[in-house]
């Protein structure tokens, strides 16, 4: 009888650890891999006039606005050997994998968390280029800061176990004001955040063209 008691309560503490880790797995989600896409979640305290923002977190975000914003981020290139014309921070290809993970990920985020996103451009000749950023939601304004845009990755660096952790690492975006290598270029409804190349700023209640 005793060993039966003893049984049943092992059996009920694994029932509620396993409910627990499930709870906790389903909320704070850390990431979702897709190929050669991550999003994920972390703790990143940000400020704006000397003042800490409490993230709106989590946000219902619908595809078909995730997709609209990714396939209008814009850059152009800085440098020497620069290209004159605009060109897109995002693929069609990652454009099509990270949204259902963004919109996901921002369901399920907490007003202390930022969503993270890694991604690579693929090329040829062995090397791609490497996107990362993080995400947060202001009131209704969509914030997207990025630390790399397009940078040049070589075969090296993508066969190693760097690429698949990459976006875990503890650099921060939104210490960065900008690149010598790029320049965010605000589309119709966009705006850059004052003083900074790589901070876009995007009002969801309008309508995104």
């Amino acid at each position: 009888m005793r060993n039966q008691k003893l049984k049943q309560a092992i059996l009920a503490m694994e029932i509620v650890c396993t409910l627990f880790s499930f709870r906790v797995c389903n909320i704070y989600a850390y990431a979702y891999e897709y190929g050669i896409v991550a999003v994920g979640h972390k703790e990143l305290p940000v400020r704006k006039s000397g003042h800490r923002i409490r993230f709106n977190h989590p946000y219902e975000l619908t595809e078909d606005v995730i997709a609209k914003v990714l396939s209008n981020i814009h850059y152009r290139e800085k440098g020497l050997f620069k290209r004159i014309r605009t060109l897109n921070v995002f693929q069609d290809k990652e454009t099509k994998q990270l949204v259902p993970l963004i919109v996901h990920a921002f369901s399920v985020a907490t007003p202390a968390q930022v969503v993270t996103v890694s991604s690579y451009s693929e090329r040829l000749l062995l090397t791609d280029r490497h996107n990362y950023c993080v995400l947060f939601m202001d009131d209704r304004n969509l914030n997207i800061v990025f630390s790399h845009v397009h940078k040049f990755q070589t075969y090296n660096d993508i066969m190693s176990e760097k690429k698949k952790y990459y976006y875990t690492a503890s650099e921060n975006p939104l210490k960065k004001r900008r690149s010598g290598f790029w320049k965010l270029v605000p589309s119709a409804g966009q705006q850059l955040e004052p003083g900074h190349e790589n901070w876009l700023v995007i009002n969801l209640s309008k309508e995104i063209p």
